[in-house]
């Protein structure tokens, strides 16, 4: 068979077929090879810091949480207590091994194998300090300030090591095997030209060539895609992508339908969440809104974009990346881990703090810590049952209060979070809310009642001046009326001790909120004192004003130095009792009642703000607060219409007086019998805080 020579026409459109073959093969070659290239980079640099991340907040937060568990183990020595205190932290995978260590450098219990003792405490503490395959953290274990021995915690980075050594080796795969099918794309279009140009004849044969090698490169392409699937079905967080509708890719980690069972194609992310979490789906749903519409900024869309759902009872953590750098964004990368762990580890912590705080709070002050939980428990007992929305919301924001105040921060958190509803709805109390907190004070008051153990014998406080002052009125033939008029006021309780309990709460409460120190001033209170019982509703009540100056009163340090006040706030408490009346007052130096505010808000409820005593009626009606915005803290208008219903409810009377810059006073005013001043010859006290 004789070869056909080409004609001039025919070569030049070979040519031109060859070029442009070429072009379109080095040309798609090269951006997939680019783009497989970028996605395995991008979840490298992801992957990576995540895992290392990971591992160095296991390493520190273990260390922390040890060095609370395992302390009264190293104060006695025990290697038995603190072996059980590393709990679960010995089982878990990347933990190599734990050492404990008592005061004196000596190792009381080990888990694991560990490097050389010197080099698991050589840094500094609460760091996470590397090693050859491991990180190491230790914290110091501490007990009323003082240093009772110390706990490493050594992990393990063969996890982080493993992985980024599979992602290098897919980076390799893909740049080889591109390298490999544009070479083989070269041979075949030489091979497919040169076959054009012998003879007409010969086409099918070639063509049946073509079909085997496109099918050969879909082969190729095919492994290629299954390299990056390996990636994907390894890892531990769910990969998504999603356009700007929700609707998820085809490609993701295999473990995104472990979680969320099988997933259909063209499913939203958004609806496959609904039915486990349907206020993620719509706060998910209002960002995709905000990012489709391109009027806010991209960053300040994607920190609005909700952080957590919940499935069941697991916790899952979602971050936001956009794919490309092309304005507006088309595609968002959602990286979603299961955070229950954690959440529970958090929780935990919590927990430990809060026993920490109602020991504290046992052991310094038993009796108040008593009162204060028989006064919440009447408190739940109000919510226990439906009742008006005043009524409700005057009854968790006390009690969220009160909870504050003794370190109670999970119970406080429930009641917040009730509280918003109601603002949010104006409903009242649904019962599922009333069953959420119902079972958060049950198990709250088991725990307490752990702490509190056998109910403590009767005994009746009396500081040595009052002993001694009772003796020398005996001795100098007191009457027996005016004895047992002293004998029976101690049957009640110091007016001072609850000042007290106040004044620490204002003081922690202003260090919270970054305005520094506050001086509290506690007047002389002499010898008043009161009936637990009676009283207990107002003082609970009383944390709404102490809040309000603390929160609404007291400037930052800046704004009193520029008012020429002195840097630290100042809160002052007292008493004045006289026959028949006692006057309690909380007054504070700070910026003073803002009258206009509160106008503005006594005119939009409807309530009479014409005169300034009108105005402070106002400032105790339900809703009225000079905040524009409610915090954790204050703003809702509750706290001060409870305290005067409290007030009230004694036959009390509650006035203020303030001044722009110079301050608020609050005083109480009650009928009150002093048994004391019963007695013949008996004087009552003042105090300079309640003048």
């Amino acid at each position: 068979m004789t070869a056909i020579a080409p004609t001039p026409g025919r070569a030049f459109s070979i040519k031109r077929l060859r070029s442009l073959s070429l072009v379109v093969l080095v040309g798609g070659l090269t951006l997939y090879t680019l783009v497989m290239f970028t996605l395995v980079q991008h979840l490298s640099e992801r992957f990576g810091p995540q895992v290392r991340a990971d591992l160095e907040w296991r390493a520190l937060r273990g260390a922390e949480a040890l060095a609370v568990t395992t302390d009264v183990g190293l104060v006695v020595s025990d290697p038995t207590i603190v072996t059980d205190a590393f709990g679960a932290y010995a089982t878990a995978g990347d933990v190599q091994a734990i050492v404990a260590l008592d005061a004196t450098g000596k190792v009381v219990a080990q888990h694991g194998t560990a490097p050389e003792i010197a080099r698991l405490f050589a840094g500094p503490p609460r760091v996470a300090t590397p090693g050859p395959g491991y990180l190491v953290s230790w914290a110091p274990a501490v007990i009323e300030g003082t240093t009772v021995g110390k706990v490493a915690v050594v992990v393990s980075t063969q996890r982080l090591i493993d992985g980024e050594a599979l992602l290098v080796s897919v980076e390799r795969t893909t740049v080889i095997a591109g390298a490999l099918g544009l070479l083989l794309g070269v041979l075949v279009i030489l091979v497919f030209t040169r076959a054009v140009g012998l003879r007409d004849s010969q086409l099918h044969d070639y063509a049946h060539n073509l079909e085997a090698k496109v099918e050969a490169r879909t082969a190729e392409l095919d492994a290629r895609n299954r390299g990056m699937q390996l990636v994907l079905d390894s890892v531990a967080q769910g990969f998504i992508t999603i356009d700007l509708d929700g609707t998820m890719a085809a490609e993701r980690s295999a473990i995104v339908e472990r979680w969320f069972g099988a997933v259909p194609p063209g499913t939203r992310f958004g609806e496959l969440i609904r039915a486990h979490d349907d206020g993620y789906a719509l706060w998910f749903g209002l960002g995709l809104d905000s990012l489709r519409g391109d009027f806010l900024p991209l960053a300040l869309c994607l920190d609005q974009m909700p952080p957590r759902f919940t499935v069941g009872d697991r916790t899952f953590q979602v971050s936001y990346s956009p794919i490309g750098d092309a304005e507006p964004v088309r595609e968002l990368l959602l990286v979603v881990s299961d955070v229950t762990t954690q959440v529970a580890r958090e929780r935990e912590q919590r927990e430990q703090r809060e026993l920490v705080a109602m020991f504290q709070r046992i052991t310094s002050d038993r009796g108040g810590f008593e009162e204060f939980l028989t006064e919440a428990s009447s408190l739940v007992d109000t919510l226990a049952a439906p009742t008006d929305l005043v009524t409700e919301k005057r009854a968790v924001h006390t009690l969220k209060g009160n909870c504050a105040i003794y370190g109670l921060e999970t119970f406080a958190e429930v009641c917040h979070g009730i509280e918003s509803a109601l603002e949010d709805s104006g409903e009242p109390v649904s019962e599922a809310q009333r069953q959420s907190l119902l079972t958060s004070w049950r198990s709250l008051v088991a725990r307490i009642g752990k702490l509190l153990g056998a109910p403590r014998r009767e005994m009746i406080e009396v500081e040595p001046p009052e002993l001694v002052e009772l003796i020398a009125r005996t001795t100098h033939g007191a009457p027996p009326r005016e004895v047992a008029a002293v004998l029976t006021s101690w049957m009640h309780e110091p007016i001072a001790r609850y000042f007290e309990r106040l004044g620490t709460h204002a003081q922690g409460l202003a260090r919270r909120l970054g305005k520094g120190e506050l001086s509290v001033a506690i007047g002389d209170t002499g010898k008043i004192r009161i009936d637990a019982a009676r009283w207990a509703p107002f003082w609970a009540a009383m944390v709404h004003a102490v809040r309000n100056a603390v929160d609404h009163g007291v400037e930052p340090s800046d704004v009193r130095i520029a008012a020429g006040k002195p840097a630290q706030g100042r809160l002052a408490l007292g008493a004045e009792r006289s026959p028949g009346r006692l006057a309690i007052t909380i007054a504070d130096d700070g910026g003073g009642i803002d009258w206009t505010a509160v106008r503005a808000k006594a005119v939009r409820l409807g309530l009479p703000a014409g005169t300034q005593d009108a105005l402070v009626a106002a400032l105790f009606a339900d809703g009225v607060s000079t905040r524009d915005e409610a915090t954790e803290l204050s703003g809702r208008g509750v706290g001060l219409a409870a305290l005067r219903e409290v007030v009230v409810s004694l036959g009390g009377t509650i006035d203020v007086v303030s001044r722009t810059g110079g301050g608020t006073r609050f005083v109480s005013t009650f009928p009150f019998t002093d048994p004391e001043l019963l007695a013949p010859g008996a004087h009552h006290s003042t105090t300079e805080a309640g003048r």
